[in-house]
């Protein structure tokens, strides 16, 4: 109940944005017809209502506001955290509670969650039951109204008209009415009949009911149900002229002292707010032709882009320009001869990543259920995905589910609505992301996060098209993206010193990705300003195989501070260009082996 409660508190907030922007326009239309107004209310009623709709680059909708939408991933995943681009792990969300028999931990957060979807639920049932209590005792009011004609009544025990009933409406009056009097009221309630006022207005309480916890909601439903007396009055004038204004409102005020119906009873519902009432209607003129066409463009306009999800990519006006800039970068760092220090490529990378930046930054704040056992090992964990998202921009929710085992273990799979992908990982961690590898199209991509053999993570991405699933291919987890289908792989070195170098990029074309191999070659035999700390493990020749040379001790490893390093050599995985280790020399002619474990 607790992922249902979530979800309902998404749509609650996106539907505040909507309800104060409705408000607004209310403003704008004063003098249109009240219908258009009450017509806007149906836009937050879809909201509140319904999870999803379609993508406009014209939504209304902001793209990134101060308010963040909750993830069930963020509440149910086993390691809870936010992911805003930096990691950060909160003490209050992140001390886990174990259950002896869970197969996952639970945080203090995802408590407060199952027990606000409990207070949740407990409000709409004491809503329910109120409302239902009301008509009970109403109906024994009413068991002494004399049937006057048809599906109308008259009862000595009210003092003010209402409409009771949803498949069989009937009308209830005052006894006394003149015949002027009646005739006004009468009309009045069957127009709410025929517009089926008495069905949205039952169903706008079921939306409060829902909704009871945001005192926007409340504000909204008051003001629907005012707009959709004046829209019904308004239709009363043009039906018998506008001659009757002065009597119709007299009519109003007499039954202005007279109790109103529970306004918790969304079946009957009496006429309130009559001063607003009697005012309007006696201001009321037709409004000119082109006031209420403007009126309706304009409330047209609006409804649209209220309905509508925004496009949340990122636009780049510059990618044209990529392939010039990486080919600048590399003329410009093969100028010089052997022993030319060219600095630490900071001017390489400037010129390259101009358009690019960090894949975190198209990382969608979506994460779906993860399980596993939490007594197997880390490296021998089975992690069982289970979520949904809208991969294909088609406006449904696709099912995700997933079993990620380590390489040694057996082949995981990946399954998105019964297509199923099964992947080779090294050292799944659990963690599958969605990310919008192209903004120019209404795809978006899961990637599914490998930890690597050896600290070297990556992304396993794939695409869902509505029919099939592909396997796209993988990239490094620090790999940096331009958002339009294009990504950089870079060496990254430990404790953030330099040279930094890119081994490849690729453009992402027919369902995969077509990489272009760097020419890293051109960078042997140059010297680098090295900022930081950095460590070599001493060898005085390049070896075949790195891991037979090195003793993971720091007895074995020799510390530098900021200094210069000749680069002798570099080892390159033949199979994918990846960069692997680096062949170095100090100033005091020392030579060794670059070390990078990553995270250290």
């Amino acid at each position: 109940m607790g992922k249902l409660f979530i979800s309902v508190l998404n749509m609650s907030i996106t539907a505040s944005y909507v309800i104060l922007i409705v408000i607004a326009i209310r403003l704008l239309l004063k003098k249109a017809p009240k219908v258009i107004s009450y017509a806007l209310w149906g836009v937050v009623a879809f909201r509140l209502l319904i999870p999803f709709s379609f993508k406009s680059v014209f939504s209304l909708i902001p793209r990134k506001t101060n308010v963040v939408p909750i993830s069930n991933g963020i509440i149910y995943q086993q390691s809870l955290q936010i992911d805003n681009g930096i990691r950060v792990l909160d003490s209050f969300t992140s001390e886990p509670l174990h259950a002896s028999n869970a197969g996952a931990s639970i945080s203090p957060l995802q408590n407060f969650i199952e027990f606000g979807a409990y207070i949740w639920m407990l409000g709409i049932i004491i809503l329910l039951v109120y409302s239902f209590v009301s008509i009970l005792v109403l109906k024994r009011q009413l068991k002494a109204a004399r049937l006057i004609e048809n599906n109308i009544f008259e009862s000595r025990s009210l003092q003010t008209p209402f409409v009771l009933g949803v498949i069989r409406p009937k009308i209830y009056l005052p006894v006394g009415l003149n015949e002027d009097e009646r005739d006004y009221i009468l009309l009045h309630e069957q127009i709410h009949i025929r517009r089926k006022d008495h069905i949205i207005k039952m169903l706008a309480f079921f939306v409060l009911c829902i909704h009871w916890f945001n005192p926007l909601v409340w504000v909204a439903y008051l003001i629907m149900s005012i707009d959709m007396e004046l829209s019904c009055d308004e239709s009363v004038l043009k039906e018998m002229n506008e001659e009757i204004k002065k009597p119709y409102a007299n009519s109003l005020l007499s039954l202005a002292a007279g109790r109103h119906i529970l306004s918790g009873s969304p079946i009957a519902f009496g006429e309130g707010n009559v001063k607003r009432r009697i005012i309007n209607v006696l201001n009321y003129k037709k409004p000119a032709f082109w006031v209420t066409l403007v009126s309706v463009m304009l409330a047209v306009t609006i409804g649209i882009g209220l309905l509508a999800n925004p496009y949340d990519k990122k636009f780049n006006e510059n990618s044209n320009s990529d392939n010039d800039s990486i080919a600048r970068a590399q003329t410009e760092t093969t100028a010089s001869g052997s022993q030319e220090s060219v600095g630490s490529l900071a001017a390489d990378k400037g010129n390259i990543i101009e358009n690019f930046s960090e894949i975190d930054n198209y990382i969608k704040d979506y994460t779906p259920d993860v399980s596993y056992e939490e007594d197997s090992e880390l490296g021998q964990r089975t992690y069982i995905i289970d979520g949904a998202y809208d991969l294909n921009g088609d406006g449904e929710a696709d099912k995700i589910n997933a079993v990620l085992k380590a390489a040694d273990e057996d082949s995981s799979l990946i399954e998105v609505n019964g297509m199923k992908v099964t992947l080779e990982l090294y050292n799944p961690t659990g963690v599958i992301n969605i990310i919008d590898l192209d903004s120019r199209d209404n795809y978006t991509e899961l990637a599914v996060f490998d930890d690597g053999p050896s600290g070297d993570p990556s992304f396993t991405l794939l695409r869902y098209d509505g029919v099939k699933l592909y396997p796209l291919g993988s990239i490094d987890r620090y790999a940096l993206m331009d958002g339009q289908g294009k990504f950089i792989s870079w060496f990254h070195l430990a404790n953030n010193f330099k040279p930094q170098f890119f081994s490849a990029w690729g453009e992402f074309k027919n369902n995969e990705y077509a990489i272009s191999n760097n020419d890293v070659e051109q960078y042997i035999g140059k010297t680098y300003e090295v900022d930081g700390t950095g460590y070599i493990v001493p060898l005085d020749f390049y070896p075949e195989d790195y891991f037979e040379h090195v003793v993971w001790d720091s007895e074995n490893l020799r510390e530098f501070k900021a200094t210069k390093i000749k680069l002798l050599d570099i080892h390159i995985r033949p199979d994918d260009r990846t960069l692997n280790w680096f062949y170095v020399e100090l100033p005091d002619g020392e030579k060794g082996l670059l070390y990078f474990w990553i995270g250290d």
